[in-house]
C-alpha cells in the first residue's frame, strides 16, 4: 500500500499549482494622521498587509507573527481571521503590541513614530514550506535584532526545501543610521531569494543605485531569477535572466500610499496562484506570464492608494 502522505506529496507535485503561501514580519496597529488629525486605525505592519489583500482575494496564506495579548492584539488576531488569513503561526505574548502613528504628508505619503511593549517578540510557531510553497518575507523585522533570527530559520528552511523565496527589503532613511549593522542580512535575503520586489527608494538608501540595471548587477543578485523594480508614479521595471521590460502605471490621486507595495506584492503571488506558475517555473515564465503578473500587482497596488486601508477591498 502506498502511503497517504506519499499520494498527497506525489498528487501536489502533479497539480502544478501553488499549494500555500506563508508570510512572516511585524503585528503593528496603525493609527493615520492627516494634518495633525486621526483619520482612521488599521492593523498593519507590510507582511501583514499583504496577508490580507490575499486572504482576500481567496489564496491560501498562512500569517507568521507576534502580537501583544492585549485588546489590540486580539482585534488584530480576529482581522486576520475575518479576512480569512490562517493564524495558526501568529503567537500571542504577554506584552503591549507594537502602535505606530503613521503621518501622512500633503502627497499622502507616511512617516513614522512606533511605540513598542518593554520585550522583543518571542518566535512564533514556524511553518515547514515546501517546494510548491511560497514564502513572503522582509522589512526591517527581517535584518535586525532577534526577529532577523526568525526570519533567517524560516527563510533558510525554505530554500533548502524548494519553497519560492519572495523578499521585500522595504527599508527606509530613517533607519539609515543602523545600515552599516545590517546590510550584510539584506545581501544574504537578496542572494536567497528567487524574486525580489523593492522600490527605487530603498535600493537607493541600501546600495545608492539609481535604476534597475544598476541595482540588477550588484553581486547579490547573481542567483535571483527576477528584480521587480517600482518608481511610485513612475512605473514598473522588471528585470529577469531572460529579458527586461518596463510597466507604465495608472494617472492616480492616492488618499494614502501605505499597503501600497504590500499589495503590490500579493497581487503578484495571487497571479502566480491563479496562473499555476509554481516557483519552479519562475525561472522560465515567459514574457506574456511575467505580463500578468505585473499588471495584477499593478492593480491591487493602485487600488490600495484609493482609500485609507492597507489592503485591497474586501467586496
Amino acid at each position: 500500500m502506498v502511503p497517504f502522505l506519499f499520494t498527497r506529496q506525489l498528487s501536489l507535485i502533479m497539480s502544478n499549482k501553488i499549494n500555500r503561501i506563508f508570510t512572516l514580519g511585524e503585528v503593528v496597529f496603525d493609527i493615520m494622521f492627516k494634518k495633525g488629525q486621526p483619520v482612521a486605525a488599521k492593523p498593519g505592519g507590510s507582511m501583514l498587509n499583504s496577508s490580507i489583500s490575499l486572504g482576500r482575494s481567496g489564496m491560501p496564506v498562512s500569517f507568521t507573527g507576534t502580537c501583544g495579548n492585549d485588546q489590540a492584539g486580539r482585534l488584530i488576531s480576529g482581522f486576520l481571521k475575518e479576512n480569512k488569513v490562517d493564524t495558526s503561526y501568529l503567537h500571542h505574548q504577554n506584552s503591549q503590541s507594537i502602535i505606530a502613528l503613521a503621518f501622512l504628508d500633503n502627497d499622502n505619503n507616511a512617516t513614522y513614530s512606533f511605540y513598542k511593549g518593554q520585550e522583543p517578540p518571542e518566535e512564533p510557531p514556524l511553518p515547514s514550506p515546501g517546494q510548491l510553497d511560497v514564502v513572503l518575507f522582509g522589512s526591517f523585522f527581517s535584518i535586525s535584532g532577534p526577529t532577523a533570527v526568525i526570519a533567517m530559520k524560516l527563510r533558510d528552511y525554505a530554500v533548502k526545501n524548494g519553497a519560492l523565496v519572495i523578499y521585500d527589503p522595504n527599508f527606509r532613511d530613517s533607519h539609515l543610521a543602523e545600515l552599516n549593522t545590517v546590510k550584510s542580512r539584506i545581501e544574504e535575503n537578496i542572494s536567497s531569494a528567487g524574486i525580489v520586489r523593492g522600490s527605487d527608494e530603498d535600493f537607493g538608501v541600501i546600495f545608492g543605485t539609481g535604476s534597475a540595471e544598476e541595482t540588477w548587477n550588484l553581486p547579490c543578485f547573481s542567483s535571483c531569477n527576477a528584480l521587480i523594480y517600482t518608481r511610485s508614479s513612475l512605473g514598473v521595471d522588471l528585470i529577469t535572466k531572460g529579458f527586461s521590460k518596463h510597466y507604465d502605471v495608472p494617472s492616480i490621486t492616492p488618499v494614502s500610499t501605505i499597503g501600497a507595495g504590500d499589495s503590490f506584492n500579493a497581487g503578484i503571488i495571487a497571479a502566480m496562484y491563479d496562473n499555476n506558475i509554481t516557483g519552479a517555473e519562475i525561472a522560465k515564465c515567459t514574457e506574456a506570464q511575467w505580463d500578468i503578473i505585473i499588471r495584477r500587482g499593478i492593480e491591487f497596488s493602485s487600488e490600495v492608494c484609493m482609500s485609507y486601508d492597507n489592503y485591497i477591498s474586501d467586496s
